[in-house]
């Protein structure tokens, strides 16, 4: 793996858009764009994405320390996965990349709604600062390497016809016959997790996995017709609002509803050939 130790910050990978199709557009172009400045110019701080599900990628001094986004489990989950035993920093430091690349995978391959800095809070010091809390076990990575790692995953999933954070998965017949039958892992897993209200983001964070790896095997699944996407249900805020009928229509008037033929007899018709004269109308002041 790359990190900042390989590469001059002006010949970073991140200034070379055209090498990462899927994040060459849009909002997420704006993330590559100020990736590519805070490498160039060393900057320290907190890059906050909009949007959904959105996240934090902290910066030090350039490089990328850790990625935080409610899209996608963190190093202490993916640490608390059952069966798997940390052997020590070096351990530790390849999982926190991990998590890294998968923050941004989640962030990027949700709805995008723009990016901006924010100041390094004073309880998540840089590196190497002396403070009653972990030191992250990331050096840090070079911007242009995690983004070029987190495209080649969007790349590898664009015809994957399946969201990671939109879509809910529902079990097929045949989907339930391999749940009740024989059989364990990491397919297993996924099914028994299956219940149309989930996302391959909230079975990721169930199962602490990685989501792109949890994406991958929604794929397969759904390829194999063990999975199948539930239909999607737009949300509302509210009740509908009536639409009226015209614009600016005013009352319609009804003929003889004022009552002044009631008062006033009507004129008796002129003669043929002979103009009616019209009594001329005087105003009276009070």
């Amino acid at each position: 793996m790359t990190t900042g130790a390989h590469s001059e910050p002006g010949r970073s990978l991140v200034a070379e858009p055209w090498r990462m199709p899927a994040l060459s557009g849009g909002a997420a172009r704006e993330l590559v764009e100020e990736l590519a400045q805070a490498a160039v110019t060393t900057r320290t701080g907190v890059l906050r994405v909009t949007g959904e599900p959105g996240g934090d990628l902290q910066v030090v001094h350039g490089l990328v320390v850790t990625v935080d986004s409610p899209g996608a489990p963190g190093v202490r989950d993916l640490l608390a996965r059952p069966g798997r035993i940390c052997t020590g920093m070096a351990d530790l430091r390849v999982v926190a990349m991990m998590a890294a690349v998968d923050g941004c995978f989640a962030i990027t391959s949700g709805w995008i709604g723009g990016c901006h800095w924010q100041t390094l809070p004073a309880d998540r010091p840089e590196r190497g600062a002396d403070s009653g809390e972990e030191t992250p076990p990331v050096p840090g990575v070079e911007p242009g390497w995690l983004l070029l790692e987190t495209d080649r995953r969007l790349c590898a999933l664009a015809h994957g016809r399946v969201s990671p954070h939109r879509n809910r998965l529902l079990l097929t017949e045949r989907g339930r016959m391999a749940l009740t039958g024989p059989g364990s892992g990491r397919r297993q897993e996924i099914l028994r997790w299956t219940d149309g209200r989930r996302s391959c983001r909230d079975i990721s964070i169930l199962l602490s996995r990685s989501l792109y790896a949890v994406t991958v095997d929604v794929v397969r699944l759904l390829d194999d017709g063990l999975l199948t996407l539930a239909p999607i249900v737009p949300e509302t805020s509210g009740p509908p609002v009536p639409t009226p009928q015209g614009r600016n229509r005013l009352p319609r008037r009804r003929r003889g509803a004022s009552g002044i033929n009631d008062l006033l007899p009507p004129c008796p018709p002129a003669p043929r050939g002979q103009r009616a004269l019209t009594p001329r109308r005087t105003e009276r002041t009070p």
